[in-house]
């Protein structure tokens, strides 16, 4: 695997749990990364809680400039340009929760999609979740969009967690 995105995925894991243990009172805490998906796995108690992680970019340009800019690749784009960045950022968001929920990880599995930073505020990005038809029958005890998010006159920016699907059926949780 990718050093680039084993790294990123324990990153945004980590910082998931830290929110998680915080916002619920609960002490998961990192185990291992399995052979097999989910990416990882995190134990408070006994409770066993697995996490598979993704990223969504505003467009396909929009991961080009991010990985490439992160692996230091000759061929980076120094920028990225795109149209309609809140509508396309939200169906790209859909789109990964479309293609994760055709896979099986497991009853206890939450999915993470991580959200680099760009120009979407977390309460624009929300309002337009919230608008979104989610499938009734999904794989998963919970679905979060997480990222850092820019500072906007009416947002403070940030680390943001927003749920798709709230955590559910987790002791502890």
């Amino acid at each position: 695997m990718d050093q680039y995105k084993e790294k990123n995925e324990r990153a945004v894991g980590d910082t998931f749990i830290e929110w998680l243990n915080s916002e619920m009172g609960t002490k998961y805490r990192f185990i291992e990364r399995p052979d097999l998906a989910p990416d990882l796995l995190y134990s408070s108690s006994g409770n066993v809680l697995l996490i598979e992680v993704t990223s969504s970019f505003y467009d396909r340009e929009h991961a080009k400039f991010i990985w490439k800019s992160i692996r230091e690749e000759e061929d980076a784009p120094n920028g990225w340009i795109g149209c309609n960045p809140n509508k396309s950022l939200t169906a790209e968001i859909y789109k990964r929760v479309t293609e994760k929920a055709k896979k099986r990880y497991g009853d206890k599995t939450v999915l993470l999609i991580e959200v680099p930073p760009g120009v979407t505020s977390a309460e624009e990005l929300a309002v337009m979740l919230n608008k979104q038809q989610v499938p009734k029958q999904l794989p998963f005890v919970g679905i979060y969009v997480v990222g850092n998010f820019p500072r906007k006159t009416h947002s403070s920016g940030g680390y943001r967690v927003i749920p798709i699907k709230k955590l559910q059926g987790v002791p502890g949780c």
